[in-house]
């Protein structure tokens, strides 16, 4: 348990030592001055999508206009003659109507409007009529799947023809009900007005004839069907009243009266027998009783013998006719009992097909038009919501392009973010200059001493001066991380500015591959760093004043194969102590520092580094490279110079902007 308690301990304390990165908090207005800063964008697009929006609506849509017939379902339809399983009319439930208002839109109630109004020769349904434009997105469909499938284009056949102008009046056509009623629309839209009202007021007389028709069609059937059984039954019922009529001729079969008379006479015979046999065994009794012996039988013996005979016979005739009569009769009942009920089904269909040829032609609809659609009102395109919409859809393109932009961008807004990326102080911060080419640099600092430009050199200057108290910094070597980035104009500035505190500056051109002096300065002398060093040429013969720049310049021609090399040698480290006793300040535009290894091996014999960083286009991570590699040789790095500043975006962008000093002040 303990090493448990333990553990946990040991487990929180690790959570706790976790470091959650800060998540920065949305900066309202930064994001607010970054849309402010892309609204002419934000404003082109928009135009632009305005543009294209009402080119659309005014140009291109065709206008459409939409004509709306009503119908209402007729609940109270009674038919004349209740025959409701023969022409029964749909429900009015709301499965019924909705049904109905599908059939309104069926393929069989097209196809007559599109024959009745011939819309297969109307160009707006039938679009084969309308030639397909050569340049369309159509055609160029067409080509391009007829040369996949290695066939031309074949002429659609008249059911196809057909089959599309009745999809595309069914694009046309909407019906609807309306909410808790038995009233159902059907709007027809068109390019027409008349069109438009034509067309649903022809759906909506055709619905109604078509509900006509099914129910004469219905009533058709079943008087056909009522009639094969009234005769059917007609025939069955003749047959029975024939068999009836054959057994009460053939067999003699009477009705009960006549057997409840064979029955009383049966039952007389039987008495009378019975009589007679009493009164013949009465008479032989009394004949042998006197006597003593059988005695010879008399006269009334002999007349009761025979009537007894008689009557025995009599009586087996009579059972024999009423066996027969009851079998009869028992017949004889069935079949009428047959013939009655095929006599009432007999005459019930026949009723049923009496009351249906009498309903013929009293057919109703179950629908009723409540009104015909009039020329339909102009519904589309809708110009000023295209316009609002396509001014809306352009703003926000504009503003994401902005958004996206500012999000993608990798370079420096503002100091503070290059400090943050570098862990190095911004020592300048150089605005553009208003400069067409790169040799009006000079003429410009002169002309304009107040200027931002100039005061923000100032600054600089002033920065690199007061650095470091005990010693003023003699070699200062400035480059930067890509070319580009305006270090040469920093150092042709920083040298103007420095002379003009009445010291001794040396201006050194050290980009060999890539020099830029010849922009600024129009003398240079034909023997250049390259020769000083090899001993081959003195610094009197290879230096040359500028006038304007009040300064000397060394340049490094181009024909310098291995600037690296020359660098590396021990002859450059004398040749730099030479410089430090004859210079107050000497000033080296060294090419960038990830192109090249020049700028690392100039800055072991420089007392600070300035180091370039174009505004808002520099990359980070290239900045990054490009100091590190410095650190690494322990370069005496000054501070990082912001350079080529738009004043009004940075002010847009950051809230920053140049005083009337040159200093950069921030608004809140």
């Amino acid at each position: 348990m303990a090493k448990l308690i333990k553990d946990t301990s040991l487990k929180i304390q690790n959570l706790s030592a976790v470091e959650v990165e800060r998540i920065e908090p949305l900066d309202l207005m930064r994001l607010f001055r970054t849309v402010w800063y892309g609204k002419w964008t934000i404003l082109f697009t928009t135009w632009v999508a305005i543009a294209l929006g009402g080119y659309y609506a005014f140009a291109i849509a065709q206008p459409q206009f939409a004509a709306t017939a009503t119908l209402r379902v007729e609940t109270d339809n009674e038919p004349m003659v209740d025959m409701a399983a023969a022409v029964a009319g749909f429900g009015v439930d709301q499965a019924s109507i909705n049904t109905e208002v599908a059939i309104l839109r069926s393929e069989h109630l097209l196809a007559q409007v599109v024959d009745q109004m011939d819309l297969i020769r109307d160009p707006e349904f039938n679009r084969y009529l309308t030639p397909v434009p050569a340049l369309s997105l159509t055609s160029f469909r067409t080509r391009l799947r007829n040369a996949l499938s290695g066939q031309a284009d074949i002429a659609p056949e008249p059911s196809a023809i057909m089959e599309k102008t009745i999809q595309n009046l069914r694009n046309a056509i909407t019906a609807g009900t309306q909410r808790d009623t038995y009233i159902f629309q059907i709007t027809a839209t068109t390019g027409s007005a008349d069109k438009s009202a034509r067309i649903a007021n022809t759906l909506a007389q055709i619905y109604l004839a078509d509900q006509v028709t099914a129910k004469h069609g219905a009533t058709e059937t079943a008087v056909t069907w009522l009639s094969e059984r009234v005769y059917d039954l007609q025939l069955d019922l003749q047959a029975k009243e024939t068999a009836i009529n054959d057994l009460i001729t053939t067999a003699r079969v009477h009705d009960d009266a006549v057997l409840d008379a064979l029955s009383r006479q049966s039952i007389e015979t039987g008495q009378r027998l019975a009589e007679a046999r009493r009164a013949l065994a009465q008479g032989t009794a009394s004949v042998v009783s006197a006597s003593g012996q059988p005695a010879t039988p008399t006269r009334d013996t002999q007349r009761l013998t025979s009537q007894i005979a008689a009557l025995e016979i009599f009586q087996t005739s009579l059972t024999d006719q009423l066996t027969a009569q009851s079998a009869g009769l028992i017949q004889l009942q069935q079949l009428r009992r047959e013939a009655d009920a095929t006599r009432v089904i007999y005459e019930t269909f026949l009723a049923r097909l009496q009351e249906t040829r009498i309903q013929r032609g009293l057919q109703n609809p179950d629908s009723r038009i409540l009104s015909l659609a009039n020329p339909g009102q102009y519904v589309a395109p809708r110009k000023m919501l295209i316009l609002a919409i396509a001014a809306l859809l352009g703003g926000l393109a504009g503003l994401g392009w902005v958004l996206a932009r500012h999000a993608l961008q990798t370079g420096f807004n503002d100091a503070s973010s290059l400090t943050d990326a570098t862990d190095l102080p911004v020592i300048g911060q150089i605005p553009k200059m208003p400069l067409r080419r790169r040799g009006q640099l000079l003429d410009y600092l002169h002309s304009k001493p107040a200027s931002a430009a100039a005061e923000a050199i100032r600054n600089l200057r002033t920065s690199l001066l007061s650095a470091d108290d005990s010693k003023l910094p003699q070699v200062i070597l400035s480059t930067s991380s890509i070319p580009g980035e305006g270090k040469t104009t920093h150092s042709v500035a920083l040298a103007q500015n420095l002379s003009g505190l009445g010291r001794s500056v040396l201006l050194v051109d050290a980009d060999a591959r890539q020099s830029a002096f010849h922009h600024h300065f129009l003398q240079h002398a034909a023997i250049g760093l390259d020769a000083i060093i090899a001993g081959k040429a003195t610094l009197e013969h290879s230096v040359v004043h500028d006038s304007r720049l009040n300064a000397d310049i060394l340049t490094a021609p181009k024909t310098l194969q291995n600037p690296a090399d020359i660098f590396f040698d021990v002859a450059f480290a004398t040749f730099m102590a030479e410089l430090r006793n004859r210079y107050d300040h000497i000033i080296i535009d060294a090419p960038p520092v990830l192109p090249v290894p020049d700028a690392r091996l100039l800055s072991q014999h420089a007392d600070v580094v300035i180091y370039a960083v174009a505004w808002r286009r520099t990359p980070a991570h290239l900045v990054q490279a490009g100091v590190q590699e410095l650190i690494n040789l322990n370069a005496p790095i000054a501070g990082l110079i912001l350079s080529q500043i738009d004043t009004r975006k940075m002010r847009q962008t950051s809230g920053a902007y140049f005083g009337g000093y040159g200093t950069v002040y921030y608004q809140n």
